[in-house]
């Protein structure tokens, strides 16, 4: 049931962010047959995690949307609007907490807030710089409009983050000060956890009885779960890279032999600074094309793609390899906005362009690699078999 609660979040997610149906629609097609889709529809976290997961994000993208066209119609009723575009921020907050309450890597959710909060806060600053004018109480007031912006982004981080510090702190309470247990027969990380208030209960059992850390699943035995997440890491980091390219061209241009002196520092900061400007508004950045991977790599997209290089990074050189295809396709929109873009780029293009023969290859075998895995998984994930 959570699984079938969270197709439907996955396409509303894809249509307020994005604004076009057929596309959205597609999106959750490719949801529903996700490589990690057995975990989708067994007893297992994922399918509520999903849930929670995408519900947020389509309420966070509902508010952004309504956000955006009250300021374009220069709506009178500001008060009406600002109560309900807060309470869209309260109920998305509030579905991402539960979703860490699930899933430890709910907390990604928070990377959101941060980044949607610095995107306003470089929209004024780009605004000033553009407006050219050496007014100090409009300096002032925009200095501490990005500071209330700031600290209000970062509450909505923090709760998002929250049940996974008090799950840390109750574990290490309930073990260490509320047992009955003597000191000899307590548990023998409760000495760290006294001493560091930065002791946290869950990393450390993930450290020492998962082996989870920085590089530690680098070993040669490991081989066949590497091989085995690294179809949807090659998506992801695919992902990623074409938004960032995408982006890059949008802002700095890159075109010409002299596209490598392109890339210098201060292009690289000023970049950086645009693509979180122009991420702010999720309205007057969609572009008014039919072409997929305009509408999928736009700027308001930033916060989807990072957050997916995010999961990529962490199940790359963190957690267990072979986790990374249910980590990414129960928590990343991004990923499904990629598959869409590959899958339907073919119909905005030319038949007979040269690289119509590479793009129906690459649609049929990303097909047959969701189509393959949904049915391993299903034979081996069922018989206690290891699987991704």
């Amino acid at each position: 049931m959570s699984n079938d609660l969270a197709t439907p979040k996955e396409d509303e997610t894809s249509n307020k962010t994005i604004n076009y149906c057929d596309i959205s629609k597609t999106t959750a097609e490719v949801f529903c047959v996700n490589p990690a889709g057995v975990f989708f529809t067994s007893a297992y976290s994922e399918s509520v995690f999903a849930m929670l997961t995408f519900g947020g994000h389509a309420i966070a993208a509902r508010g952004l949307y309504y956000n955006a066209s009250s300021k374009m119609t220069h709506s009178n009723s500001n008060r009406s609007s600002i109560r309900l575009v807060s309470y869209f921020w309260v109920l998305s907050t509030l579905l991402w907490a539960l979703a860490s309450y699930v899933r430890s890597n709910g907390t990604f959710s928070s990377i959101w807030w941060m980044l949607i909060g610095i995107g306003q806060c470089c929209s004024y600053i780009y605004a000033a710089i553009s407006a050219k004018r050496d007014d100090k109480g409009r300096i002032r007031a925009m200095t501490v409009k990005c500071a209330t912006i700031l600290c209000c982004h970062g509450i909505l981080a923090l709760a998002v983050a929250a049940p996974v510090f008090y799950h840390d702190k109750r574990g290490s309470r309930f073990h260490c000060k509320e047992s009955n247990s003597s000191v000899f027969n307590k548990p023998e990380w409760c000495t760290q956890a006294e001493d560091s208030a930065k002791f946290s209960l869950y990393a450390h059992v993930q450290r020492k009885h998962w082996n989870v850390g920085l590089l530690r699943y680098y070993e040669l035995k490991q081989m066949p779960n590497f091989i085995l997440a690294m179809p949807i890491l090659i998506l992801s980091f695919g992902a990623a890279t074409w938004w960032i390219t995408t982006s890059w061209n949008r802002h700095i241009g890159c075109a010409g032999p002299d596209c490598k002196n392109s890339i210098t520092l201060k292009n690289v900061f000023w970049w950086a600074f645009q693509a979180l400007s122009s991420s702010s508004d999720s309205l007057n950045n969609i572009p008014s094309v039919s072409n997929s991977s305009q509408l999928l790599l736009g700027p308001s997209c930033l916060p989807y793609y990072a957050i997916l290089a995010g999961f990529a990074l962490v199940g790359t050189f963190v957690a267990h390899v072979q986790i990374s295809t249910r980590l990414i396709c129960s928590s990343c929109p991004a990923l499904y906005w990629f598959v869409t873009i590959l899958i339907t780029s073919a119909q905005y293009n030319d038949k007979d362009s040269e690289n119509d023969t590479k793009r129906t290859r690459t649609t049929h075998l990303i097909w047959f690699y969701f189509l393959l895995y949904n049915i391993l998984g299903i034979i081996m994930h069922v018989n206690w078999l290891p699987w991704t």
